[in-house]
């Protein structure tokens, strides 16, 4: 019988929710300062997951997906998790304060790069996948901020926003996950995904 790899996507997708999921629990505040030790341990776990879908997709060719998974789980998850962690250890163990300008200097990067590779993912993702992809930008420009410390009085309403757009984007991250499951085991659509937010041009041979 003919061995066939599959793609560890969905898997990767519902790492990416994991995250959005806590850190929409932070940032709503209804995660608390003590709940970031346990964050920090998903979001480790997410790491392990994406480091193997990162290394799959770019073994099947996979430049853009591939890519993306890759600096996600070595920033987002990883240096997310230990993040975490460390700030857990500074307010409950060493009792010493702790200044999160640098990390929002590193989330700028990431989120910026995101930015600029998002068309290519609206071109050749499906619609929804591509919704995801947007609204993921938007919330994490306001995670930069608000780790920049330069939102003031508006930190308050910024970070309930970021909340509700990672509970959106991970929301459609298991969506995705879940309708290639389904209707790959289906043979048929289940659950329906959008087309392409942009079309490529056609060019002429004439």
């Amino acid at each position: 019988m003919d061995h066939h790899s599959a793609s560890p996507g969905p898997s990767g997708l519902v790492a990416f929710a994991v995250a959005c999921y806590t850190f929409f629990g932070v940032f709503s505040g209804i995660v608390g300062p003590e709940g970031l030790v346990l964050l920090g341990a998903w979001l480790i776990g997410g790491f392990v997951i994406q480091i193997v879908v990162a290394c799959k997709e770019l073994e099947h060719g996979e430049l853009l997906g591939g890519n993306v998974f890759n600096f996600f789980q070595g920033f987002f998850m990883l240096a997310g998790g230990i993040s975490s962690i460390a700030k857990w250890l500074c307010l409950f163990v060493l009792m010493v304060p702790y200044s999160t300008v640098v990390e929002g200097l590193g989330w700028g990067a990431c989120t910026i790069a995101l930015i600029l590779w998002s068309p290519a993912y609206l071109l050749t993702a499906n619609g929804t996948f591509g919704m995801m992809i947007i609204i993921t930008d938007i919330a994490l420009i306001g995670v930069t901020l608000n780790d920049l410390c330069i939102l003031g009085a508006a930190a308050p309403v910024v970070k309930m926003i970021v909340a509700i757009l990672l509970f959106i984007s991970g929301s459609l991250g298991l969506y995705c996950a879940s309708a290639v499951q389904l209707n790959t085991a289906f043979g048929r659509t289940v659950l329906p995904l959008m087309k392409p937010l942009l079309k490529a041009k056609s060019v002429s041979t004439e």
